[in-house]
């Protein structure tokens, strides 16, 4: 009888050393598996691809390969697994709200989370989860531009054919068949309400962003290749950033850098309402310059004096019902993409 193949005969050999390694620990570089086997690159990149195609591990390009464990087939328990920031505050009831009727309406159940936009707590609720049987996970991510601790979470549910569907904002470096995202089109947002301002005659446009997630980074972004493209300059003392943690310190009358932007632009570009509403209540108390307030969300109504503002509306019920669409077609075996849903420009809450 014909032997296997060598690279079958590698590749099975392999398997047996992976059972007794633990989720995410790295396996030899492929220079060390050519010498370990003594068989060529080519035969080890074969052996690789066909541990990747079952499941068991993951490689990351310029990193290495890692173990993630196969996927396993569990029996559904018609429980979906959400986590969002907040719950009762801002846009959140309604995409909740969108979330829990499409789940509903498919026999499923919730279990809601809040992380209060904290890394520990997310940490917390994620083992928690990890120790209950869920069929999928419905997230919105913590300070999802900067790096997060709680990869290994995320890969060990989805290595155990559990999807993911990260909301609003998302890791970057999560790269898994079973993770996608669902978000808005911040990018283009940052693009759309920054044209606003410059059709309207403005060329001195300042701008408060959120520093520690991905929505304020891709807004600024928008908001710079704007600029450029109307050929108005960037001033770096016009541009304010503030985390989770700085916001009232950052958006605050005893902030001199923050005034002195309002005194040197006619137009503010917020992070989204909340900002908008903290920024309007330096504008009534404090001399400015500023004629005209753009946002996101149109959740939040600032009490302007004098001043125009508008906000792009927010897909809340949309977000929220085709994270769960998607989250159950993967569930029952279909492969799903991410997907960024536009920004509504028909209403303005002026």
């Amino acid at each position: 009888m014909a032997r296997n193949p060598k690279y079958m005969q590698v590749a099975q050999d392999l398997k047996e050393k992976l059972a007794g390694y633990s989720f995410n620990q790295k396996l030899p570089t492929e220079a060390e598996l050519v010498q370990m086997y003594n068989v060529s690159r080519q035969t080890v990149r074969v052996c690789l691809d066909i541990l990747r195609e079952e499941n068991l591990i993951r490689s990351l390009q310029g990193s290495g390969s890692y173990y993630i464990g196969k996927q396993s087939s569990h029996e559904k328990t018609m429980r979906v697994g959400v986590i969002t920031t907040y719950i009762s505050d801002y846009i959140f009831p309604s995409i909740l709200r969108g979330i829990e009727e499409a789940l509903t309406s498919n026999s499923y159940s919730l279990m809601l989370n809040a992380t209060n936009n904290s890394v520990s707590t997310e940490s917390q609720i994620l083992l928690s989860l990890s120790e209950r049987s869920i069929d999928g996970l419905i997230v919105e991510g913590t300070k999802t531009a900067l790096p997060n601790p709680n990869s290994s979470f995320y890969y060990k549910l989805a290595g155990a054919g559990i999807p993911v569907v990260f909301i609003h904002g998302y890791y970057s470096n999560l790269r898994h068949d079973n993770i996608i995202h669902v978000v808005t089109d911040d990018y283009r947002g940052g693009c759309l309400v920054t044209e606003r301002l410059a059709d309207a005659g403005h060329s001195s446009i300042g701008s408060l962003f959120k520093s520690d997630d991905i929505q304020g980074i891709n807004r600024y972004s928008g908001y710079i290749d704007t600029l450029a493209n109307r050929g108005i300059s960037l001033d770096d003392s016009n541009v304010m950033w503030f985390t989770t943690e700085s916001g009232n310190t950052i958006i605050s009358e005893t902030n001199p850098n923050l005034i002195k932007m309002i005194n040197s632009c006619t137009a503010v570009v917020c992070y989204n309402d909340d900002t908008a509403v903290k920024l309007s209540g330096i504008l009534n108390s404090v001399p400015n310059t500023v004629r005209s307030i753009v946002s996101f969300d149109n959740c939040l109504r600032p009490d302007l004096k004098g001043v125009d503002f508008f906000s792009l509306e927010h897909p809340k019920g949309e977000l929220g019902v085709t994270a769960v669409r998607k989250l159950l077609s993967m569930i029952n075996g279909t492969k799903e993409q991410s997907v960024a849903l536009d920004w509504k420009l028909s209403v303005s809450a002026d």
